[in-house]
Formats: structure tokens, sequence, C-alpha cells
């Protein structure tokens, strides 16, 4: 496992997550600063409130996977990196591959997300 890769790809997903949530927080304060048009159509509004929903999920995801890739450089610097924080074996290649940032290993990570329902 080639940890200079791994951790570059973690500063990368530090970067990818800052810049979305940045390009979020600049385009609510536009529209924070926009008047408000009297003859909105209800449907726009809608199409509006649907978009802003999205966009605050999408800095949501941004924000848990920046603290996920900020605690795997931790893990990587602790030297467990790899390691499942759970159950203490180690997280395949494969999955730490597609998923830098994973703290656990697959069945683990099934059983978590069962938890959380």
């Amino acid at each position: 496992m080639d940890l200079d890769a791994i951790r570059a790809d973690l500063e990368q997903i530090v970067r990818e997550s800052d810049a979305t949530i940045a390009v979020a927080e600049a385009d609510e304060a536009e529209e924070a600063e926009s008047p408000i048009d009297p003859d909105h159509n209800p449907e726009d509004i809608a199409s509006e409130t649907s978009e802003a929903d999205r966009e605050e999920a999408l800095v949501e995801m941004a924000i848990v996977r920046k603290a996920d890739a900020e605690t795997a450089l931790s893990r990587l610097d602790n030297g467990v990196y790899g390691v499942c924080i759970d159950c203490g074996e180690k997280i395949t290649e494969a999955r730490l591959e597609y998923r830098p940032e994973a703290a656990r290993c697959l069945a683990c990570q099934g059983k978590f997300e069962d938890a959380e329902g």
C-alpha cells in the first residue's frame, strides 16, 4: 500500500470538500442579497427551494467527507491507518482504494449503517 499516494488522495478530498463548501456558501450569500420578486411564480419558488435543499445536502456530505478524510490523515500519522476502528481487523486494500477515508471494514460499516437506521 502506497501511503504517500493515500495521503495525497486524502488531502485532495479535503481540498475538494473545502471548495464545495466555499462555493455553496458564496451562492447562499449571493441569494441572501438578492431582492425578493413579488411577481415570483409559486412553481419557481418551489424549484428554488428544491435546489436549496439539494445544495444543503451536498454541503453536509462535503463536511462529513472532509471530517472523515482529516480523521484518516490523523490515523495515517498515528500508524493505525487501514485498521477497522470497530473490530481492529485490517480494512481491505480494495476498500481503501475506493474509499481512502474509510474507518471501518465492510462488515463493520454495514453494522454501523444498520444501527444508524
